[in-house]
């Protein structure tokens, strides 16, 4: 019966194959390592595609400034204008989410004689550095 039993065993052992804990552990690190290095990849991709983004909302919005400017010879006070329709069952101009920039800030927009600005503060959020994005009057002293 012994002997049966041993028999068994060892034809089970022979047949076994497996990996080791160290070799799970390598490849789990290299895993690590290849999505780390994709991650950061996308990352980046996912950055540049916001300061596109806010360029085309930035031409979209100029766009519709110069149409409410060729309909009414003056610009808006506010963006919020170009969200409401002239009439009750109309839609206006702009959605509410479009008063937003990409990083869900507002827009920087002031009117200034017959002329407009309108700016996002970029990636890092703050006024007037150097990823500012603009459109329309250029700014003076720079």
């Amino acid at each position: 019966m012994k002997a049966r039993v041993k028999l068994v065993r060892d034809l089970l052992r022979k047949g076994q194959s497996g990996m080791t804990l160290i070799e799970i552990m390598v490849v789990i690190a290299i895993i690590g390592i290849v999505m780390s290095a994709v991650g950061y990849g996308v990352m980046n991709y996912l950055a540049e595609a916001k300061v596109d983004a806010a360029r085309v909302s930035l031409e979209k919005i100029g766009s519709v400034l110069e149409m409410y400017y060729a309909k009414h010879d003056e610009y808006p006070s506010s963006l919020d204008d170009l969200t409401k329709s002239a009439s009750k069952k109309g839609k206006g101009a702009l959605k509410k989410a479009d008063l937003k920039d990409p990083w869900k800030k507002k827009w920087i927009y002031s009117v200034d004689g017959d002329g407009f600005k309108l700016c996002t503060s970029g990636p890092d959020k703050k006024e007037s550095t150097d990823d500012d994005l603009c459109l329309g009057e250029e700014e003076t002293g720079e």
